[in-house]
């Protein structure tokens, strides 16, 4: 059998180039073109043109994430031929639509991975392989496999599926569930949300402040056991994935937490229905006014019609106007892969709470199982057959708060943390604020000051887009490095290896004397598992491929010559506190309360008291002294757990369920 060698071969490298860019494009195949010749499949080869491959890369998906997130040097055309294999595997492997495939697992890292980055191709690629209905039956079938004693386990793969379905939920989608599919669904997830003590809701329990444990701790982390349970609180320490990850050949990745994507997926179906209005309720405050209730806290017909007006979560932005979508999930994304071990320090070169993400009006629920049910799920080794939102009389209330953020700025120095000060119980029944503090908050003047053993520490308003008050001359960082000026350098020792290595290795040359028939029965073979399957897969007018144009990068030859560094100015900033209380329209609703609280640095957990504004009118038996814990999640959504603290030793399960919250634009 002899192939001829086609005219395609005597044009100049760059048209070919191009013409194969286009022919992609267009037909979304590049097997016939292998198969056309030996010269061309050697062109084309993985290890001879990196570059068009990389080409293809920036055509098919989103990259700014990756470079924002882990520098320029992921865009080296071999970086991005390793990512597009493997995300072209895993895209595969959803289209075959077999939820028991044994590369499930590492195709729902890919795409937890490219749901990330996500800035519009991404999605579109992954929703036209089907990875809604795949993760969808996925966790219908498989989310109680090798279960503990019945109860769902949080394993990579569970995790992973949790978050996808959350990823790839809409309102459309949802509305479109049949009842009975969405209440199975929320049955499914039902356990990661209302067992904190089981499944952890943080990747550090929260009763730690200073972090990390072993700065703090030293070593002697207390922990109770919870007979039916295990041990309490929760550790997740050197839970992670290494991959391989562009340039970063063993990159850590943290197991993304279950519990706050089960939250999300729960109380998104939840709100799909709206709450039934009670025809007895005053139409209006000034209605309730009119009827002599005008002094009585409680809901008019208008108030509940305000609840159902809004969300209680939002689901995910990809349609957004932001120049970059995938920005609103760097800190989840830093969170994942600095914050594995809570015994080492996480990154200073990254962001795990952004300035301001918790200021402004919020609206969501929480839930709350009765005291005895509470008891129950304790002692209950296995999991019951009939455990849903009845069974455990869990009853859901709304939840207002608006919040204003202050910041400690060197040379001021932040308050100290509470609790007993021995590197376990650091006050997380206050919000990880000493008991007895008094706060005071000046609006006028944008301080809050907090008055602790005679002393006073001063924080000041934070204010999008305006300097604080912080001063190089006084700071003592910028005195200790002699200027405002910092830069953090990651040296990469194994990508310098891997680039010598590499180097080293010469171009394979063609086999003159190989079987045509091979030839081509091995073309078909390395390159539809890997790409062709994949490139059949269109949707031009989801993927505005001129939207996104190829950023440029450094040629290979220059990798050598660059180091991942992030520069920053110092702002001084050494603690954020956060302040709040109900609104007068939501309080007369729903009753008032008061919030303060702190952001934790390791990983930006929030932590917030809220206590009656007028105890004496609203005894703490009757309200309620509880501290919220949970992340900002996408830049738009507050998840966590409640606790009902008070003096309770930290190392012992309380009352506490699951809280979500959403931001409210101003003036909706």
């Amino acid at each position: 059998m002899f192939i001829q060698s086609s005219s395609l071969c005597k044009l100049p490298a760059e048209i070919f180039e191009n013409i194969v860019l286009e022919l992609v494009s267009i037909n979304g195949l590049i097997l016939p073109l292998l198969q056309t010749c030996k010269q061309i499949n050697n062109i084309l080869a993985f290890p001879k043109n990196c570059h068009l491959y990389s080409s293809i890369f920036h055509r098919k998906f989103d990259s700014a994430a990756s470079a924002r997130r882990l520098g320029t040097r992921t865009h080296h055309s071999r970086h991005l031929v390793h990512q597009l294999a493997w995300y072209y595997s895993a895209l595969k492997c959803i289209r075959r639509a077999d939820v028991y495939d044994n590369g499930v697992l590492d195709a729902f890292w890919a795409s937890f991975a490219l749901m990330s980055e996500n800035d519009g191709k991404n999605r579109h690629l992954l929703e036209a392989a089907g990875l809604p209905d795949f993760v969808d039956e996925f966790i219908r079938k498989r989310l109680y496999e090798d279960n503990p004693n019945g109860w769902p386990n949080e394993s990579p793969i569970n995790c992973l599926a949790l978050w996808l379905l959350w990823f790839t939920s809409t309102e459309e989608r949802l509305k479109a569930e049949t009842t009975a599919r969405r209440n199975e669904m929320i049955r499914l997830v039902l356990p990661f949300v209302i067992l904190p003590f089981r499944y952890p809701s943080a990747y550090a329990p929260h009763n730690h402040f200073t972090m990390p444990l072993m700065d703090n701790s030293h070593g002697h982390l207390r922990q109770s056991i919870i007979p039916a349970h295990g041990a309490f609180p929760l550790y997740r320490s050197g839970q992670a994935h290494t991959a391989h990850f562009y340039d970063r050949t063993h990159l850590e990745i943290g197991i993304p937490l279950a519990s706050t994507a089960a939250k999300l997926i729960f109380f998104s179906r939840r709100q799909v229905t709206p709450i039934g209005i009670p025809i007895h309720l005053p139409l209006t405050r000034q209605h309730a006014i009119q009827l002599g209730f005008g002094d009585q806290i409680g809901p008019t017909q208008e108030d509940v019609h305000e609840l159902n007006q809004h969300k209680v979560v939002k689901h995910a932005f990809w349609d957004s106007d932001s120049a970059s979508p995938s920005s609103q999930l760097d800190d989840d994304w830093y969170r994942l892969t600095d914050c594995i071990d809570p015994m080492v320090k996480s990154s200073l070169k990254n962001t795990h709470y952004t300035y301001g993400s918790a200021t402004g009006l919020w609206q969501g629920r929480i839930l709350v199982p009765t005291d005895n049910a509470f008891a129950t799920i304790l002692q209950q080794v296995q999991m019951p057959e009939e455990f849903t939102e009845q069974q455990l009389f869990l009853n859901a209330y709304p939840l207002f708060m608006r919040l204003r953020e202050y910041h400690c700025v060197d040379p001021q120095v932040p308050v100290p943390t509470g609790g007993a000060d021995d590197g376990f119980d650091d006050g997380i029944s206050n919000a990880w604020i000493p008991k007895g503090v008094q706060v005071h908050e000046d609006l006028y003047e944008g301080k809050l000051r907090l008055q602790h053993h005679d002393r006073t520490y001063t924080y000041e308003a934070y204010r999008p887009c305006s300097a604080n008050s912080h001063d190089e001359v006084t700071c003592r960082g910028c005195q200790y490095r002699g200027t405002s000026n910092i830069i953090y350098r990651e040296h990469d020792d194994q990508f310098l290896s891997e680039r010598s290595v590499q180097a080293d290795e010469g171009d394979a040359d063609v086999e003159d004397d190989e079987d045509d028939g091979q030839f081509l029965q091995d073309a078909s073979v390395r390159y539809d598992s890997i790409i062709d399957d994949v490139f059949r897969q269109r949707d031009d007018e989801a993927m505005d491929e001129d939207a996104d144009s190829e950023p440029a990068f450094a040629s290979d030859d220059d990798e050598s010559d660059e180091e991942y560094c992030v520069e920053r100015q110092c702002n001084g900033v050494l603690d954020i506190a956060l302040v709040g209380e109900t609104d007068f329209k939501h309080g007369q609703a729903w009753n008032h309360y008061k919030f303060y609280g702190r952001v934790r640095e390791w990983d930006g957990l929030v932590a917030l008291v809220r206590i009656p504004a007028q105890q004496y009118l609203h005894p703490t038996a009757g309200l309620g002294l509880w501290v919220f814990s949970g992340y900002i999640v996408g830049g738009q959504n507050f998840v966590g757990t409640w606790r009902a603290l008070g003096d309770v030793d930290p190392v012992a399960p309380t009352l506490e369920s699951s809280f979500a919250m959403t931001r409210r634009e101003e003036g909706s």
